[in-house]
């Protein structure tokens, strides 16, 4: 008799990317199930952050990867169906003109005592001004498929959505033990909550902005001491990059540095996650993906053309052999 194989116990961290990250992210989830005969709702934790919040909510709460994909395919008219929150006064996938002065002056007094401490979007974020956008329509969207208690274990995988206190700059892992009780809809709203696009997202009191500000996967999450004990984890980074970009001018050379340093803070986290033990299987956009996503990636009408897009070369990456050396 052979001895029974006990199943590896897998994460899913899925990264910040706005709404052609999104749909990138969904498209790969979708090959990589297609690829491994996975199913991404049986993971054992789910760790999103910004639009990958908006899918770690979707897989905890029972919403199959091939839906996600047809709603971007044949995007409907409801609640459900749509992935773009609603922007006032955008045009042409730009946001309506910000209010006026810092958007967070104490965070700011935050950086200037302690500067070492932050890292340089957190410095960023408190200097841009608050947009005047808002994430009604993630909050609808999460709404219409997520329970109002937060998954938990046995029922769900552990879910973390992670934002950052836009005052205090931490980085807060929405359902881990002592961060502020919220729903799936309102965490994901704090973590969709671009700042200098979209106004700060209040919970509890407290003003939270995009988890990307602090890092666009939060990968190193999974060696803390809340997790379970983990075998695998697939990691998927649509801001970060993968070959030689084919954007051009000022606004792809400014792409193509964001993407390097996006890059290299998620292969550091996963070298962490590596040196623990972990396999790890990680992707980012390749040339192709990113020539479909241009630079502005709240584009959301690209969706349709990424999607389509990454089926292709997302199904082709799983396929090589040599795709993790």
């Amino acid at each position: 008799m052979s001895p029974t194989r006990t199943p590896s116990r897998r994460a899913i961290v899925l990264g910040t990317g706005g709404s052609l990250g999104y749909a990138w992210a969904v498209a790969a989830l979708s090959t990589w199930q297609q690829h491994t005969g996975h199913d991404a709702r049986d993971a054992d934790v789910l760790i999103g952050t910004s639009a990958g919040s908006i899918i770690a909510s979707a897989l905890a709460s029972g919403v199959a990867v091939d839906d996600l994909v047809s709603h971007l395919l044949e995007p409907r008219e409801s609640p459900s169906s749509g992935t773009r929150p609603r922007r006032r006064g955008a045009r042409g996938g730009l946001p309506p003109l910000p209010r006026v002065g810092p958007g967070s002056v104490r965070l700011l007094r935050e950086v200037a005592r302690h500067p070492r401490r932050f890292p340089p979007l957190a410095v960023a974020s408190a200097l841009l001004p608050v947009g005047r956008a808002d994430t009604s329509g993630v909050t609808r969207l999460v709404s219409s498929f997520a329970p109002e208690a937060w998954p938990a274990p046995p029922a769900a995988p552990e879910l973390r959505i992670v934002a950052t206190d836009y005052d205090s700059g931490a980085r807060v892992p929405f359902g881990r033990g002592g961060a502020p009780p919220a729903s799936c809809a309102e965490a994901a709203s704090a973590s969709c909550a671009v700042p200098g696009w979209f106004e700060p997202v209040r919970i509890g009191g407290r003003r939270y902005v995009d988890g990307g500000v602090c890092s666009a996967t939060s990968a190193d999450l999974l060696l803390g001491t809340d997790m379970p004990a983990l075998d695998e984890a697939l990691v998927l980074v649509p801001l970060a990059r993968r070959g030689r970009a084919r954007l051009t001018g000022v606004g792809g050379a400014a792409d193509g540095l964001f993407r390097g340093i996006v890059g290299g803070r998620s292969a550091r986290e996963i070298g962490r996650l590596r040196g623990a033990g972990l396999r790890v299987t990680s992707h980012a956009p390749g040339p192709e993906d990113r020539a479909a996503m241009g630079w502005n990636v709240m584009d959301a009408r690209k969706q349709g053309d990424v999607v389509r897009t990454a089926l292709r070369t997302t199904a082709q990456w799983w396929a090589r052999e040599d795709r993790d050396r």
